[in-house]
């Protein structure tokens, strides 16, 4: 019996020590590979400058930096569809940066009509704005300043006149020389890392949750059989004590035995 109990608690340790090992190894993620597109998609206008891969969350996140003139829009560099190591990414962030801005700047003048209730020139700047908002479809913008107003002698039949203000100022346009974009793509379905993440379970953790327990039930068997193992000099056992002995007087009356009376009846007879 102790040939099978020594090779069970051989064999839990064996199973726990490789457990351990087992769980102590470090997983490394795979090296990315280039992204390619498929023949169906149409090749986007510009390429980007460089392509890595961060990890974030227990997911590879494909990493493709730009570099492309101001007023390139996040769509224009957006691939509809991409794979990378047999899994399919969709976009999942982008940063955008602007370096080289240039600022030109114009003079414009703009007038305006409109009625007030004065012919005088003074008194009728009651009724105008001292300053009006510009901004063109070239992408100048500002602020323009009252210069003078024109007001016509004629009154009107609402007891106004009609006026022309005129505005002028300096507006400005900035255009950027360079815009810097980094486009990040995630994985479309977690992968079970990630599931495992989110659960707050590692798997190595629960790797070693589990060697620890097999070893420590080993050195349980082990310290219990230790006690119960027999010592070698056994003490011979004892031999049962001779049972006492029972004295009955001459008188009294004992079971199964025969008295005088009955044996001399048996003589008469």
């Amino acid at each position: 019996m102790k040939k099978p109990v020594i090779a069970a608690l051989c064999c839990f340790l064996a199973l726990g020590t490789a457990t351990a090992a087992f769980a102590e190894e470090p997983t490394t993620a795979p090296a990315p590979e280039l992204v390619e597109l498929s023949p169906e998609d149409t090749a986007p206008p510009f390429y980007p400058d460089s392509i890595s891969w961060q990890e974030d969350g227990g997911q590879l996140l494909v990493v493709k930096q730009y570099s492309v003139p101001y007023g390139t829009t996040v769509a224009d560099l957006t691939e509809s569809t991409m794979q990378w190591n047999g899994a399919d990414y969709i976009l999942w962030g982008v940063t955008q940066s602007v370096e080289g801005g240039v600022t030109e700047e114009k003079e414009v003048t703009q007038d305006f009509e409109l009625s007030v209730r004065s012919a005088d020139a003074e008194t009728a700047r009651n009724d105008v704005k001292e300053s009006v908002a510009y901004d063109d479809e070239y992408g100048f913008s500002g602020s323009l300043t009252l210069q003078d107003i024109t007001i016509s002698e004629t009154l009107q039949a609402d007891s106004t006149y009609m006026a022309t203000a005129h505005y002028a100022g300096t507006v400005t346009r900035t255009e950027a020389g360079t815009v810097h974009y980094t486009l990040l793509y995630a994985p479309v379905s977690a992968p079970v890392v990630a599931a495992a993440a989110e659960s707050g379970i590692k798997p190595a953790l629960l790797v070693m949750g589990i060697a620890c327990a097999l070893l420590f039930i080993a050195v349980l068997l082990i310290i219990t059989h230790l006690l119960r193992k027999e010592p070698a000099h056994a003490v011979e056992p004892t031999k049962p004590a001779p049972a006492p002995k029972v004295y009955v007087p001459s008188g009294d009356i004992v079971l199964g035995g025969r008295n005088e009376d009955e044996d001399e009846d048996e003589e008469n007879l």
